[in-house]
């Protein structure tokens, strides 16, 4: 659920690059970068044995980052500006037409509330896992095979999930449902999340776009094969993106058994995941039933708005580092401008939430409005950590919106509220000594 952990670097911990990073840094092009990489001892056989590449500058185009291709945005105005964020908007909608789209479909099948709960709290954990392992392939600029690694996992998970699938058809008296819905819900947040990161978001735009209208328009007639439609929907749904994932996958050319560092990368994103999912569910636990279902869509609003957000503010902080080459007065800009965007993003997630809850529900309690807000708070502190390459920083603040749910939960209304503001205080606090460092949104 949350954006920017699925879509930004620095979820997990990065794979070992036999110190490219270092030869890479600021260099002006491919060809400076293969002579770094002579001059450090590799040659064509090393290349090809170590990372798969045919030679040294094939294996240097992969790494190198002219300002012109990096992504670096210059001032907030430019184009490259404009097409970065546009493409977080994308992914924004993405998220929330995903959302939509499974909410349509659990409805129209008439699916269990607990078990549309667990099925996609298993659903954001395991996909958060793929992406991390996928982000960390990425970012040492392996993608496609960070794809092929991260399609690898999720077979093991699908297959775990038939394996439970077989034992409810096998053994009477248990309900198959679950393990369907987890199955389905897990592939696809693997699959999306994948194709999110390869910037497949046009075509995952267009399937969700043709989607979510045909199961809206068969949950208003509610005619007898409103059933049979929807399950026929998302079916091709999961289809149309596995389709695009193999396509892929066919051009890269990489191998799908996941290695030990794969399974290092993982568990941070993972865990974050799982900390606020958790968080979530006791809140849930305390709400009645329909404010329950606005606390969710509200914090999934939030996350959307969130991966926009970040993406403003690291182009706000690549622009003020600029305009000066002293360091401490670039730490100063840096967390002036991170202290007024972090305050933003906040103001975003808590408003967004707020204006759901208020839409979905008539006449809500004001302890709703202030639980969502905080959690949608929280959530993006955690986020934005782990956008910042805090990825242990961004799993800690997600165990600190859980604890403050059990406060709420166990103590009441006024110490859940004073455990949330102070996380969060101490969560903006670490990003502000986080970005000081213009090495940390360079």
């Amino acid at each position: 659920m949350s954006a920017d952990s699925v879509v930004m670097p620095g979820t997990g911990d990065a794979l070992t690059t036999h110190g490219t990073g270092t030869l890479t840094h600021d260099a002006v092009d491919a060809f400076e970068v293969t002579a770094r990489l002579e001059a450090s001892g590799m040659s064509d056989r090393t290349v090809r044995r170590t990372h798969g590449a045919h030679d040294v500058f094939t294996y240097a185009r992969s790494l190198a980052r002219p300002a012109s291709a990096s992504g670096a945005p210059g001032a907030p105005g430019s184009w490259p500006a404009r097409v970065l964020l546009l493409a977080a908007v994308r992914r924004a909608v993405v998220l929330v037409l995903g959302a939509v789209l499974g909410g349509l479909t659990a409805t129209i099948l008439a699916v269990d509330g607990r078990q549309i709960l667990i099925a996609g709290i298993g659903a954001w954990v395991v996909g958060q896992g793929v992406s991390g392992i996928v982000w960390a392939h990425a970012g040492a600029g392996h993608g496609p095979r960070g794809v092929a690694r991260g399609t690898g996992v999720a077979l093991l998970v699908a297959m775990a999930l038939a394996a439970c699938l077989v034992i409810t058809l096998v053994i009477p008296g248990l309900d198959p449902t679950l393990a369907v819905l987890t199955m389905a819900w897990c592939w696809y947040s693997c699959v999306v999340s994948m194709l999110v990161i390869l910037e497949r978001s046009w075509f995952l735009l267009a399937v969700l776009a043709a989607a979510v209208p045909i199961l809206t328009v068969t949950l208003v007639l509610r005619h007898d094969a409103s059933a049979v439609i929807g399950a026929a929907v998302a079916l091709l749904v999961l289809l149309a993106v596995t389709v695009a994932l193999i396509g892929v996958l066919r051009t890269a050319a990489e191998r799908c058994v996941p290695s030990r560092h794969d399974w290092k990368a993982a568990p941070a994103p993972a865990a974050q995941a799982g900390f606020l999912a958790a968080a979530l569910s006791v809140a849930l636990a305390r709400l009645p039933e329909w404010e329950g279902t606005a606390l969710i869509v509200a914090s999934v609003v939030a996350a959307a708005a969130t991966d926009p957000a970040l993406v403003l503010m690291r182009q706000r902080l690549v622009w003020s580092s600029n305009r000066t080459s002293h360091l401490r007065h670039a730490a100063r800009h840096a967390r002036l401008v991170a202290l007024a965007m972090s305050a933003a993003i906040v103001l975003v997630s808590a408003v967004a939430s707020t204006l759901v809850i208020l839409f979905l529900v008539e006449d809500p309690a004001a302890t709703t409005v202030l639980v969502a807000a905080a959690f949608s708070s929280l959530a993006a502190t955690s986020t934005a950590l782990n956008a910042f390459g805090l990825a242990r920083g961004g799993v800690v603040f997600a165990g600190a919106a859980c604890l403050a749910s059990v406060a709420w939960l166990a103590l009441g209304d006024v110490p859940g509220m004073l455990c949330a503001v102070v996380f969060l205080a101490a969560g903006i606090a670490a990003l502000l000594a986080r970005v000081s460092d213009p090495r940390a949104y360079a």
